[in-house]
């Protein structure tokens, strides 16, 4: 990702959480969906083969990985987004010292940010009361992480905050005696 001479690059950052992260997590929704059709797909199949009993087999094979990620499904969902999040501060970080923004220009990002914010925040709202099985999978298996996404309002302006902090307070680098006269 090149930053381009006005080092819009916190705006960037800001605009890829919102949209990666509502991203992800309703295709964590759908994998959620496909992995509880297979479980019950196959425990409805009462098949014998031989002297084995296909659901048997299927518990003991497939069966327990599948269910070990519906059982952590939130989980993963929940650390993706967070791990982006670290990831921005990380990029923040690092990239400050060449970023030449004005806090004002920052301030309208978090403005446009927020505005967003609240329009996916209604759209996974809508989208998840759309059908029962929607509400189903994200208030039962992903309620972590579809609760980052419906705060996305208040995780926004705290996030743009923290990234703000780093990148015009700390990160900074003194200057060294004897800059700017010549040595």
């Amino acid at each position: 990702m090149a930053m381009n001479k006005t080092g819009k690059l916190n705006a960037l950052m800001i605009f890829v959480l919102i949209f990666l992260g509502v991203l992800a997590i309703i295709i964590m929704g759908i994998f959620v969906y496909g992995g509880n059709l297979v479980e019950q797909t196959f425990h409805s199949i009462d098949v014998v083969i031989g002297d084995q009993n296909f659901t048997e087999v299927y518990d003991d094979t497939l069966g327990k990985g599948i269910n070990a990620f519906l059982n952590g499904a939130d989980e993963y969902g929940l650390g993706l987004l967070l791990g982006m999040i670290i990831l921005m501060v990380i990029l923040s970080f690092t990239f400050s010292e060449n970023q030449k923004t004005w806090i004002v220009l920052e301030f309208v990002i978090l403005i446009v940010a927020f505005i967003f914010a609240v329009m996916i925040q209604n759209t996974y709202n809508i989208i998840i009361n759309s059908s029962t099985t929607f509400l189903d999978i994200y208030s039962v298996d992903l309620i972590k992480s579809s609760k980052f996404i419906l705060n996305l309002p208040i995780i926004v302006p705290i996030v743009w905050a923290f990234i703000v902090i780093l990148t015009y307070g700390i990160s900074k680098r003194p200057r060294r005696t004897g800059e700017g006269i010549g040595f």
